[in-house]
């Protein structure tokens, strides 16, 4: 038996580091312009987070033009989605197109430098407070299931070095990909699960919630595992290509896929996958809950 299991939203409470990522990401637009606009650009910054909280099906993480995640999907989404707002209205308001310049050129020419930037720094000033924080109850589930023989692999966007450092302060036994170790987990961080396809959508309509499919990096690792189970808490970047190998092919259809729902968890989507995708099995309890049906198979 082989799970696949996402890392931040599953194993930990994102709350405080996207909180913590949202402080320093603010304060580092505003700083980014010159001090006479910084009062202009923290208004500027304040409404279009509700803008885009306002219409989540129309600002998130973008890849190759496209949505791959929306802004509401999680916690660590909204800020991708303020930088999305950034970047459309930097062509045609002022003030967007000198924050968006002064934020490239703190990046050292990248937008993206600059936004993994606060959200190294936003996860580091939780972590140095606080200690990594993988939950106890999700750490006592993922020890019962390494005793009972379960295949664990943690596939995640966070980078290896993130993933190896919280679990082994978890007292975890773990290998990066490829290494295994027994009795332990198998990390695969920087897994690209955001990374959508040049030139080329797939899309996935769950009752009007379109989600995109394309995702070429995160398809190969779920096809080089071959799991029998995979756990995520954000639907567009965890579970939809799993969902569509599910339904496409054969060798897929014994293979359960668990949505962890979070507080944080869109109520449209609840509802669209409940209507669309009853594959999709909606877990309201944590990461335990999840364990418990992959012992018992």
């Amino acid at each position: 038996m082989k799970l696949l299991s996402d890392f931040d939203g599953v194993w930990t409470d994102p709350a405080a580091e996207a909180a913590a990522q949202g402080d320093v990401l603010d304060a580092r637009l505003i700083d980014a312009v010159p001090g006479s606009d910084r009062e202009a650009a923290r208004a500027w910054v304040a409404a279009a987070r509700r803008e885009t909280l306002a219409e989540p099906e129309r600002w998130g993480w973008t890849a190759e033009g496209r949505l791959a995640a929306f802004a509401d999907e999680d916690p660590f989404s909204a800020h991708s989605a303020l930088l999305h707002l950034l970047v459309e209205r930097a062509g045609s308001v002022p003030l967007a197109a000198r924050i968006l310049a002064g934020a490239c050129a703190a990046g050292e020419g990248s937008l993206e430098a600059f936004s993994t930037a606060a959200h190294l720094d936003g996860v580091a000033r939780v972590e140095n407070t606080r200690g990594p924080g993988v939950l106890p109850a999700a750490a006592a589930a993922g020890r019962e299931l390494l005793a009972a023989g379960v295949e664990v692999v943690i596939v995640s966007n966070s980078d290896g070095g993130t993933l190896a450092r919280w679990f082994a302060h978890a007292g975890f036994p773990h290998a990066m990909h490829p290494a295994r170790v027994r009795d332990g987990l198998r990390l695969r961080g920087a897994a690209g699960k955001h990374l959508l396809e040049p030139g080329s959508s797939r899309v996935l309509d769950l009752a009007g919630v379109r989600v995109e499919l394309a995702r070429p990096q995160y398809e190969a690792i779920l096809r080089e595992e071959a799991p029998d189970a995979v756990v995520g808490d954000v639907f567009s970047l965890d579970l939809a290509a799993p969902l569509a190998l599910r339904r496409s092919e054969p060798s897929w259809r014994h293979v359960r896929l668990f949505w962890l729902v979070r507080d944080y968890a869109p109520a449209r989507m609840r509802r669209a996958l409940a209507a669309a995708a009853p594959e999709v099995e909606q877990v309201e309890g944590g990461f335990e809950e999840v364990a418990a049906a992959v012992r018992a198979v």
